[in-house]
């Protein structure tokens, strides 16, 4: 189908513009499109082909019908249309943006814990303190949130290690065993590294495999021995947003706290001895 130029700013219009033209099955998406807009850029593909009770192919039909090469492009023009609403209504918070983002936060977190469920945690949990091996993976802004759980949770005493080369994370991934656990973190869950790292960690290293994402159906669950869910309510506009990397660091911290409590004395006195030896770094 040959590309057809949409006005910036003129997502919407132009789907009621071309609505009769679609097929049965594209019109179903484009009602739940149309009927949802603001949270349709929160979608994953799978989201609005579930939504719309169609198939993934037939979003992606949708997508291309209104000229768009895939539905990260669809989203990413819808939200900047959505934007550009917000800034032609002067929708300007002033004094209260420090407010807005405490509440935005807030919310985060609240759904993160309804979403969260308690056998899955300690499942994870005892996963960990089994391990020969814990390997936290992540790409991008989730490979910081990588980093940041193996400097935490060194100080257990458990054998962690942290990978955050898209490239490294397959060669490690093979190398492990049903010993090993792997930790992967994904927003999306559909980033390929990610996805690769998975498949090659479940069904050649035969490792037990944690994820933590936003989106139950995405392809990196599949190879998972548990899912933790956390809230995400990142634009295609805002990527690596703090709103994505928050709820990360609030289950990991939760992992951390049972860990701690399971370790009893252990476990904190690996924590004092530790803090000794970074001590002589403070003034």
């Amino acid at each position: 189908m040959e590309k057809i130029n949409i006005p910036t700013g003129n997502v919407i219009a132009f789907i009621r513009s071309v609505y009769p033209t679609l097929t049965k099955a594209e019109k179903k998406v484009a009602d739940v499109v149309l009927s949802e807009v603001k949270n349709i850029i929160f979608d994953s593909l799978t989201d609005l082909a579930e939504k719309a009770g169609v198939g993934d192919t037939s979003v992606l039909r949708f997508c291309r019908h209104i000229g768009y090469k895939g539905f990260q492009e669809f989203k990413l023009a819808l939200a900047q249309e959505l934007d550009s609403g917000q800034e032609q209504q002067g929708d300007s918070i002033g004094d209260g943006i420090t407010e807005q983002v405490r509440q935005k936060n807030l919310h985060i977190i609240n759904e993160t814990t309804a979403l969260l469920k308690e056998a899955q945690i300690r499942e994870a949990v005892n996963m960990l303190l089994r391990a020969r091996q814990i390997v936290f993976f992540g790409v991008g802004s989730s490979g910081f949130t990588a980093e940041i759980a193996k400097y935490r949770f060194i100080r257990t005493g458990l054998p962690v290690e942290a990978v955050t080369d898209g490239h490294l994370g397959p060669v490690k991934a093979t190398l492990m065993t049903e010993s090993d656990v792997a930790v992967l973190l994904s927003v999306s869950g559909s980033t390929v590294d990610m996805v690769d790292i998975a498949r090659i960690a479940k069904e050649e290293g035969k490792a037990g495999v944690v994820c933590i994402t936003s989106h139950i159906k995405s392809p990196v669950t599949k190879y998972a021995d548990v899912v933790l869910l956390s809230s995400s309510r990142e634009k295609p506009t805002e990527g690596s947003a703090f709103t994505s990397t928050i709820p990360q660091l609030y289950i990991l911290d939760i992992i951390f706290a049972h860990v701690m409590q399971e370790l009893g004395e252990t476990a904190e006195g690996t924590i004092r001895k530790t803090a000794r030896a970074t001590s002589k770094n403070l003034y």
